[in-house]
């Protein structure tokens, strides 16, 4: 899940007034949507004691931009201090892989209120962005423990690590010989986001043939599970 913070400086003094700190939490850190369904749902939160309204958009990862695949409703809303808002999320297209997942971006956008009775404050308005994975038919049966399958192959003097596999998984820690392996922004970034049938090249991990390495991944839940990968 990433979060991000949009500043609106409204005057050059300024102090934090109280969104700084985000309003919104969603009820899961990624979304499912398998197909057969009409659309799935999940649930916004507003943390805090004001009225914020909010947006709701989806972003496309690898199909052309223009394209649309999921539609969110609403995508746009008030939400009362201590209230919830339930989103649904359509998809109106045909044309998404039938042999392996999709993943989008889904981004909820807070709009903070504003107290025109201050007027050296910062307003920061969070915008939170999650996994959304639509997962087809003929593959939903084994995506549990998939990560079992990911395999470590060694391409000239470095070592890759492959998904064979049609689905989407997302590496947070990676430890060789019980030891935890710091992992530069990029790699750390590229483990987040592994593909299907496709190699993540490790780059600056030292291993060996003999080296044990395991891995952290996050399940659809956001539970952690931990596999050996040979």
């Amino acid at each position: 899940m990433k979060t991000k913070l949009i500043f609106t400086l409204l005057l050059t003094l300024c102090t934090f007034s109280q969104s700084a700190f985000a309003a919104f939490i969603l009820n899961g850190t990624r979304f499912v949507y398998d197909e057969g369904h009409k659309n799935i749902s999940f649930e916004i939160s507003n943390e805090s004691k004001e009225t914020y309204g909010g947006q709701v958009w989806i972003d496309n990862v690898l199909i052309p931009k223009e394209d649309v695949a999921f539609v969110p409703m609403p995508s746009f809303f008030k939400i009362e201090g201590g209230k919830t808002q339930v989103i649904r999320i359509m998809k109106i297209t045909d044309k998404l892989p039938k042999d392996k997942e999709s993943i989008f971006w889904l981004n909820v956008q807070e709009i903070p209120p504003v107290n025109k009775d201050q007027n050296n404050v910062m307003v920061v308005a969070v915008n939170t962005q999650v996994k959304l994975i639509y997962r087809p038919t003929a593959i939903i049966k084994g995506r549990k423990d998939a990560e079992s399958k990911m395999l470590l192959k060694k391409e000239g003097k470095a070592y890759v690590l492959n998904n064979p596999t049609p689905y989407y998984f997302a590496v947070t820690e990676l430890k060789v010989n019980g030891k935890v392996i710091t992992l530069s922004k990029e790699l750390s970034n590229k483990l987040g986001m592994i593909a299907p049938q496709s190699s993540t090249l490790l780059s600056g991990v030292k291993l060996t043939p003999t080296s044990k390495v395991v891995v952290d991944a996050i399940d659809d839940y956001g539970a952690i599970n931990k596999y050996e990968v040979k």
